[in-house]
């Protein structure tokens, strides 16, 4: 269960409402009988005490001391039910004298109930700690005979009961207050599985729109409620962006396809002046730039015909069985001399055959792009690897050199066409930014991906990964083996933790 779904997050507050209303409950419940029972227990004891006063003390005088302990005895029985009861006859000049006192009973010590003098008597109820650890309610009842004698009765009794009847609230609610938010939370969570079920089915078809080219939709929910209007509005939304994206390609194919022409012509027209015979330098100089800068352009044009294509699925892919190791050896070789010219130093090994379904034309173009990157970008002296292998079901390549790395900020960007890390490289060192471009369009087309960890100032390791053809297990302690280190830097293979470095690509072309 993930703290961040929607399923977990509506639960929790369905789970959390819940508990504050089982909370407020329980505390109104507990509270409620609390006072319930003391209520009825203080009324119970008024009621003892106002019968007693009008029974029998009210008799005093005509009966005596006798008659009125005898009648309380008979009638109450305070020892045997568990209560308390004490008559008090408040003397003229002051004092007080007890004519009547119930014997101890259970929890209650009549002897410790404290006495009230007569300055501070006044009908009302008192509690009272006794020795046993439980509370004794006493109720006060000031008395007057018709003639004029004043009494004090008082009748209490003990509130274990009512003390026992709240703990065992307490602990039933404290023991299935859990236990129902935990059933609840439980099928809440089993139950939000159900209306979330089209989100859950959308997001996994949202996944995988566009991996295997235009035209996907989303599936339509029919439910006529906002679920249905989403996976409309979602459609339509990627209709759109589908139109606009061809537009794009079309709009850049055509403009690549147009310029072919006048920069053919401006070639045509040039080339014959600068080979005149007694050319002054300064125009030959000129028209040997102008020369220069229509090359440039026209493999600019060429390049973005070729990501056109490549993105519009409308460039063809000769997709054959190719050895990933063998053409990565033959294509470090050619580039090798390129390499020696900035005494650079490329070696190449592998785990063995490595083979792929991919058009040979296409994949030497990866190679070529990734290996001219880290040649520009690698000091004098440098060292540059090609390492072909398997992992998974994939062939990979990886190209890593000991050069001048990436900054941070730069890396998210190296994939965008005319994108350059350095904004002040020359033209003649920096490219034009379209060959890591061309390199991730022809992974694409191929079903693949290509991916880099990078430090600054440590180097960069671009990695290349395309399906097998057929599956071949790798071998992972050749590959580690037939790796040879850096220099004082250690390349890091597929799967090792990358240092401070992050995912992007060389740079660009």
């Amino acid at each position: 269960m993930k703290p961040t779904s929607l399923r977990f997050r509506i639960t929790l507050c369905y789970v959390s409402l819940l508990a504050a209303a089982l909370l407020v409950f329980g505390a109104s419940v507990y509270l409620g009988l609390q006072s319930y029972l003391k209520s009825s227990l203080k009324d119970a004891l008024v009621e003892s005490s106002t019968n007693v006063a009008t029974r029998f003390v009210s008799q005093f005088n005509a009966k005596g001391k006798d008659w009125v302990a005898g009648e309380v005895d008979e009638t109450y029985a305070p020892e045997i039910r568990g209560g308390f009861i004490r008559i008090t006859q408040l003397l003229p000049s002051g004092g007080s004298a007890v004519i009547y006192q119930s014997g101890n009973a259970t929890d209650i010590d009549s002897a410790q109930v404290s006495r009230l003098s007569p300055g501070d008597i006044t009908p009302g109820d008192r509690t009272e700690d006794t020795a046993s650890g439980s509370s004794l309610m006493v109720y006060a009842l000031p008395y007057t005979t018709p003639d004029h004698s004043r009494f004090l009765i008082e009748s209490g009794a003990s509130q274990r009961p009512i003390q026992r009847v709240l703990w065992g609230l307490f602990i039933t609610l404290v023991i299935l207050t859990p236990l129902t938010l935990l059933a609840a939370a439980t099928s809440g969570y089993f139950l939000m599985s159900q209306p979330l079920r089209p989100i859950a089915e959308l997001t996994r078809h949202a996944e995988h729109i566009g991996i295997h080219g235009t035209g996907e939709r989303l599936p339509i929910i029919a439910s006529g409620d906002e679920l249905e209007r989403l996976s409309l509005s979602l459609n339509q939304m990627i209709g759109r962006l589908e139109d606009a994206l061809a537009h794009i390609h079309r709009f850049s194919a055509d403009v690549s396809h147009e310029l072919h022409t006048p920069l053919t012509i401006l070639r045509g027209e040039l080339e014959p002046i600068i080979q005149l015979p007694n050319l002054d330098s300064i125009l030959s100089d000129a028209v040997g730039s102008a020369l220069e800068e229509i090359d440039r352009m026209s493999q600019i044009v060429d390049s973005l015909l070729a990501i056109s294509r490549l993105d519009s699925g409308g460039a063809r892919i000769e997709s054959t069985q190719v050895d990933l190791s063998e053409l990565v050896s033959s294509t470090t070789d050619q580039m090798r001399l390129l390499a020696d010219e900035r005494q650079i130093t490329i070696t190449c090994s592998s785990s063995g055959q490595v083979q792929v379904s991919a058009d040979p034309v296409r994949l030497k173009q990866v190679i070529v792009n990734l290996l001219d990157n880290a040649i520009k970008y690698t000091q004098t002296g440098g060292h540059i690897h090609t390492f072909a292998f398997i992992d998974g079901g994939f062939g990979v390549l990886e190209v890593a050199d000991d050069g001048i790395g990436i900054p941070e900020e730069s890396q998210p960007h190296v994939f965008e066409r005319f994108y350059r890390a350095d904004k002040a490289r020359s033209r003649g060192s920096g490219g034009a930014g379209l060959g890591l471009s061309i390199v991730k369009a022809i992974c694409s087309a191929h079903a693949g991906a290509v991916s880099l960890t990078s430090q600054e100032g440590v180097g960069t390791t671009v990695r290349v990964a395309l399906p097998l053809n057929s599956p071949i297990p790798a071998r992972g302690a050749e590959i580690s083996k037939s790796r040879p280190p850096l220099g004082e830097r250690r390349t890091p293979t597929y799967g090792d933790p990358p240092a401070a470095e992050t995912q992007s690509v060389i740079a660009e072309s």
